[in-house]
């Protein structure tokens, strides 16, 4: 069955600081400052010049006219003026919001109070106002806009008419205008509540921390925890599989607990309904065979009568209103869950597809992260285990033949075999010390790795001459054309061995007589050729790395270290002998 690894959710959101968080929040909550500035400065020279338009055409009263198309004429010329300071970038000052907004306020209740007819087009100035305050300030700016403009019109038609008895006060069309102001003022807010809501959804996550967790367990809870907090739903459920996994994944966060686990695929696979596979829908009762599910896909929302999910999956988790979104990433398959939330809308529909996007996302970075991860470890045993025969095996192999030979000399010749024993314990010693620099090397503290490489590689290929020429009856002629103290330093290791390697087969193994190294640089590669005179490989003819991993020939350890270093390899094996020509590039070395 599943096995259920348990664990108490910690308050603080991994990875990003509270403070950090809120902030984040608010920078994806409210459109960028200068941008409504802009916004509201050219629509505020549009109705300027729409209303002196008006007022020309439509008649007033003589004075009351005068009055009027004067004052439009200055906030024209006011609005133009505004137009052309915040047409470039600046920083406004505290209070410009406010100061610009109350003028405007005070400019429009003028114009109003000085108008007739109800359909008048200068009440246009209120809808403006009220477009004004729902950008600078939410739902707030909405209704205060709305309350002080109805007081203020009211309180200046009564001055107007009762003061300074001028006639034009109409109790039908104060009403009338006051009613529009209401309707649009609702209209305004449930607006301007519903695109703050969504703002504040997107910007939650766009806020999600850009870090990928270590391991699956962090990555889970991180999910987890900033998916419940964006659906506010009390539990949310994750199941999925990993590409080359046998069992589905399951981790689910309840009541403020995380918890990890897995089930078969015989028992849970298909996790919904195959009609509904790839689509997101909600169901407010999930046991019931013929429940309606209302689902979300590229074409819109439909309605359908089933029971939409896994009913070992729901029986588990006891699920009945439940929403879900596929996940779909490249290495992750699955779904995520939200279940029994009280309150559901089919609007969480599509921002939870945003979400799903991002977690799909986050299980892909962390299963590809710990994929690489044992990638890298096996490759770096591959190169140990390149180096270990490259250095140790060889000065070992070195040794024995050097023993085997000094105990043939000992009876016969003693004074030979004691010089056979001295340079057994001279090529020990190397190997000795060659060793203790390997292992330094694997030192966490150490890394990247020391190498050895740093040394003269001629001086270090001429020593490998001489060892080979004592150790076996073969003449090694190194032609190295001034380049070997051209080759990139993180790069000499790699070549010693390459070369060493190379001379020991033809020495072991070809029963060669002759070997030649020549090494030259063109352009961006470095080019190795060993050629012998022995009896060559187990093969015949000329071929690359590739045709002779598919051959399974060739010495193993040159074709990992080649290919390691992105190179390549040839070889052409003949009765009268072998040629290994490597190419490695060292631009990127």
């Amino acid at each position: 069955m599943a096995s259920a690894i348990t664990g108490r959710v910690v308050p603080r959101r991994i990875g990003i600081e509270p403070e950090a968080r809120v902030s984040r929040e608010l920078e994806f909550s409210f459109a960028p400052r200068v941008r409504v500035e802009w916004l509201i400065a050219g629509t505020r020279v549009v109705l300027a010049l729409g209303g002196l338009l008006a007022a020309v055409v439509d008649p007033l009263q003589q004075p009351i006219q005068v009055f009027v198309l004067y004052f439009l004429a200055w906030y024209l010329t006011y609005s133009l003026a505004m137009l052309a300071l915040v047409w470039a970038p600046i920083r406004f000052a505290p209070g410009w919001a406010l100061a610009v907004h109350l003028f405007d306020f005070m400019a429009f209740t003028l114009l109003v109070a000085a108008t007739r007819a109800a359909t008048s087009p200068l009440f246009l100035s209120f809808l403006f106002l009220l477009v004004c305050g729902t950008l600078r300030w939410q739902v707030r700016g909405t209704v205060g806009t709305a309350v002080a403009m109805i007081g203020a019109y009211a309180g200046v038609s009564l001055y107007a008419s009762k003061v300074l008895l001028i006639p034009g006060f109409e109790l039908g069309a104060f009403l009338i205008r006051s009613v529009y102001l209401t309707v649009i003022t609702a209209m305004l807010t449930i607006l301007s509540a519903h695109h703050h809501r969504f703002q504040r959804e997107i910007g939650q996550i766009a806020a999600w921390p850009r870090h990928v967790a270590r391991n699956r367990r962090a990555a889970v809870s991180e999910i987890l925890s900033e998916v419940s907090g964006l659906l506010g739903a009390p539990t949310i459920l994750l199941a999925w599989d990993e590409a080359g996994e046998g069992n589905i994944k399951l981790a689910w966060l309840k009541e403020g607990e995380i918890k990890l686990g897995e089930g078969s695929r015989a028992e849970y696979d298909p996790l919904v309904l195959p009609s509904l596979d790839g689509k997101s829908f909600q169901a407010s009762d999930a046991s019931r065979d013929q429940g309606l599910v209302v689902i979300h896909s590229a074409r819109g929302f439909r309605r359908r009568d089933c029971r939409p999910i896994n009913e070992a999956l729901r029986a588990r988790f006891q699920i009945r209103a439940v929403q879900s979104w596929p996940l779909e990433g490249e290495l992750v398959r699955g779904r995520m869950f939200s279940v029994n939330k009280v309150r559901m809308g089919i609007d969480d529909l599509v921002v939870g597809e945003l979400i799903a996007t991002q977690v799909g996302s986050r299980l892909d970075s962390t299963l590809m992260l710990r994929r690489l991860r044992e990638a890298a470890t096996l490759e770096e045993r591959v190169r140990v285990a390149g180096d270990l025969h490259d250095s140790l095996l060889q000065a070992q192999a070195g040794a024995a033949l050097q023993l085997l030979a000094a105990r043939r000399l000992l009876d016969r010749r003693p004074e030979a075999a004691r010089q056979r024993l001295e340079e057994v314990q001279n090529l020990l010693e190397r190997g000795e010390l060659e060793m203790r620099s390997f292992i330094r090397g694997l030192r966490p503290e150490n890394a990247p790795r020391p190498k050895t490489a740093d040394m003269d590689l001629s001086s270090r290929l001429d020593t490998l001459r001489q060892r080979v020429e004592r150790q076996w009856p073969l003449t090694v002629t190194l032609q190295l054309n001034g380049t070997a103290n051209r080759i990139p330093v993180t790069l000499r290791d790699d070549v010693y061995h390459l070369v060493q390697e190379g001379i020991i087969n033809a020495a072991r193994h070809a029963d060669a007589s002759v070997v030649i190294v020549n090494l030259s640089i063109t352009g961006s590669e470095l080019r190795i050729e060993v050629v012998d005179d022995g009896r060559g490989f187990p093969f015949r003819g000329t071929f690359d790395l590739q045709g002779l991993n598919h051959m399974k020939a060739g010495p193993l350890t040159l074709k990992e270290r080649v290919a390691r270093l992105a190179g390549e390899l040839t070889i052409s094996s003949m009765d009268t002998g072998a040629v290994v020509t490597m190419t490695l590039p060292i631009a990127t070395a």
